[in-house]
C-alpha cells in the first residue's frame, strides 16, 4: 500500500524560506510529496514548489528576494501595502494562473473577515489566493474575492495539518518555522507590536496542529526575525539541517504505516 504523504508549511513571513531547505532535504532522500497545504509564506513556498519549479530555482529566487518586491505602499485605508506585488511575484515565477495547472495538489488557507471563518482554497486564481493568504491584517490590504474579504490564513490555521488529513493524506509532515525562534525583546513601535503578536498566534496555533501530524520539523530559527530577508541563506540551512536530522525517524514511521497492523487499524477506524 502506497502511503500518501502530505506536507504542511506554516506561515512565518521571511522565516518561510526555511521551508525551501526542508523541501530540498526531503527531495534528496526521495520522500514523495503527494499534497501540500500552506498558510501565509507557507502558501507562497507551497505554490512555487507545486507549480513544478525545481528546488534549485526556488532556492536561487529566495536568495535574491528583496522586500521592495512585496512592499507596494498604498493609501492607508485598510492596509499600508496593497499586496499586488505578491500576486505578481507568484504569477511571474510559477507561470500558473489556476490551481488546476499545478503539478502537486495544493490547499491554501485564508481567513474571511466577513464570514469570520477559515476558507481553504483548492481551486481558483492561484496568485490572488496566495496574496490573500499572505495579507497580514494592518499591514497588507485584504483581498476581495467573491463575497469574501480575505486575509492571512495563519490567523486561524498557521500549520494546516488537519487540512491534509481531510485531503486524504496517510502521513502528515509539518514544518513549523516559528516555534524554535527566539522570543523578541519588548516591542518599541507599532510594526514590532504586530510582528510579536503574530509570534504569539504562530506558537499557539502550531501547538494545536501537532495532533494531526505524524511528524513535525522544527528548524532552529534563532534570532532571525520575520522580516530579515538578508539572512535567507541561514534560513535555508536551518530548514535543511532540521529535516536531515529527522530523516531516519521519518523513514521508520513511514515504513510502519505501510505495515499490515496499520492497514487493519485503518480499515477498522474507517480511514482515520
Amino acid at each position: 500500500m502506497k502511503v500518501k504523504v502530505g506536507l504542511a508549511l506554516s506561515g512565518g513571513a521571511a522565516r518561510g524560506i526555511a521551508h525551501i531547505g526542508a523541501l530540498k532535504a526531503l527531495r534528496e532522500v526521495k520522500i514523495p510529496i503527494d499534497m501540500i497545504a500552506g498558510a501565509s509564506s507557507g502558501a507562497l513556498i507551497g505554490a512555487l514548489y507545486a507549480s513544478g519549479l525545481n528546488i534549485e530555482t526556488i532556492e536561487k529566487v529566495a536568495l535574491g528576494l528583496k522586500w521592495r518586491e512585496f512592499a507596494d505602499f498604498t493609501l492607508p485605508k485598510m492596509g499600508l501595502i496593497s499586496g499586488k506585488g505578491i500576486e505578481e511575484f507568484v504569477s511571474e515565477h510559477t507561470g500558473v494562473s489556476d490551481f488546476r495547472e499545478l503539478k502537486i495538489p495544493l490547499a491554501i488557507i485564508t481567513t474571511d473577515l466577513i464570514g469570520e471563518r477559515e476558507v481553504v482554497f483548492r481551486e481558483g486564481p492561484l496568485a490572488r489566493i496566495v496574496q490573500a493568504s499572505c495579507s497580514i491584517p494592518g499591514v497588507y490590504t485584504p483581498v476581495k474575492h467573491e463575497d469574501m474579504l480575505l486575509v492571512d490564513g495563519g490567523i486561524i490555521n498557521i500549520l494546516p495539518t488537519d487540512v491534509l488529513r481531510k485531503m486524504g493524506a496517510d502521513f502528515v509532515i509539518g514544518v513549523d518555522v516559528n516555534s524554535k525562534a527566539t522570543i523578541g525583546p519588548e516591542p518599541k513601535n507599532v510594526f514590532q507590536v504586530i510582528l510579536q503578536s503574530w509570534d504569539v498566534i504562530s506558537r499557539q496555533g502550531a501547538k494545536r496542529a501537532v495532533k494531526d501530524a505524524d511528524l513535525v520539523i522544527y528548524p532552529e530559527i534563532g534570532d532571525i526575525s520575520k522580516v530579515d530577508l538578508k539572512r535567507a541563506r541561514e534560513l535555508l540551512q536551518a530548514g535543511y539541517q532540521a529535516t536531515k536530522e529527522v530523516i531516519p525517524q521519518l523513514k521508520k514511521e513511514m515504513k510502519r504505516k505501510k505495515g499490515i497492523i496499520y492497514r487493519i487499524k485503518r480499515k477498522i477506524l474507517g480511514g482515520l
